[in-house]
């Protein structure tokens, strides 16, 4: 339970998240539309925080470059550290909490939203969901998924809501997996999705190709929820719902570039890319030749 003399801090907001982190993040996912998590990467100097309580579950990544000396406070409990060199902390939502650090350090804040975790939890068929505190554990998983969303972030966010929703999704199954008292049992494997479910949402894909498709809309055209959707998907096609999307789009570009009537960036925006060096960059990674190469084969 929430102690209301604590403050309230909801991560998801700009605006309340100076209130613990002062200093403006270097890097941040306000403004990509993603839903059920935010990503923040700071360099932020020396710093003690208020004593708070977030709304979601965050997880600080050091820099692989930092190292230094932290201090928690988790629920009236103490702990004192060494961190950096990449490692992580995970701090579960609705504890009360503050921290501080000795020397400027860089490090990324994922903020997880407890529905996102609740609805992968569901399909895990885990009804409890309480996570256990962590501080400075190598966790290569969630070091590279951070990675990943810093860089979409860096690169424009060019692979849309999609891509960046199905890394929040992943790292919800981590940390169930690996940091929940109750773990999910490992003989689940989830559904796959239904023939009229699998048709609905290819009709769904093929229809919006140009579109910034997320995980929501497939979700609803199944009246599945996001993460039960996702892991049937795969289970179903073989591949995630974001690569079958740029599998598609890739598909689409070589029909109209075999036209040779459209040039190559119409192209691109036709066919959902941000634009043509985005669509340069897949199509090579998918056909092994650059769209150009393509339309004067």
């Amino acid at each position: 339970m929430v102690n209301p003399k604590i403050s309230t801090v909801d991560f998801a907001s700009q605006e309340d998240a100076v209130r613990v982190l002062p200093q403006a993040p270097l890097i941040d996912s306000y403004r990509t539309g993603w839903k059920g998590l935010t990503f923040t990467h700071y360099c932020h100097p020396p710093h003690e925080t208020m004593e708070h309580c977030l709304l979601q579950h965050s997880l600080v990544i050091a820099d692989p470059k930092s190292c230094f000396q932290a201090e928690r406070h988790v629920n009236g409990k103490f702990r004192q550290y060494a961190h950096g060199n990449g490692r992580v902390d995970i701090i579960p939502a609705f504890l009360d909490h503050r921290t501080n650090w000795d020397q400027e350090v860089e490090f990324s804040v994922i903020a997880i939203c407890p529905t996102l975790l609740n609805q992968t939890a569901q399909e895990l068929r885990q009804r409890e969901i309480e996570l256990i505190p962590q501080f400075s554990i190598d966790d290569p998983v969630i070091r590279q998924l951070a990675l990943a969303l810093k860089t979409e972030i860096q690169t424009g966010c060019m692979s849309g809501r999609l891509y960046g929703e199905s890394l929040g999704t992943a790292l919800a199954a981590r940390l169930l997996q690996n940091y929940a008292v109750n773990k999910p049992p490992f003989e689940f494997k989830a559904n796959g999705l239904s023939r009229s479910q699998l048709g609905r949402v290819i009709d769904y894909i093929q229809a919006n190709l140009a579109q910034d498709v997320s995980i929501l809309d497939l979700a609803i055209v199944t009246n599945m929820s996001e993460s039960h959707f996702s892991r049937g998907f795969k289970r179903s096609v073989g591949i995630t719902p974001y690569q079958y999307l740029m599998q598609q789009r890739v598909e689409r570009a070589r029909q109209l570039l075999n036209q040779q009537v459209i040039s190559i960036s119409d192209i691109a925006l036709d066919c959902g890319f941000a634009n043509q060096t985005h669509l340069t960059k897949v199509f090579r990674q998918m056909t092994g030749i650059t769209p150009k190469a393509y339309q004067k084969r």
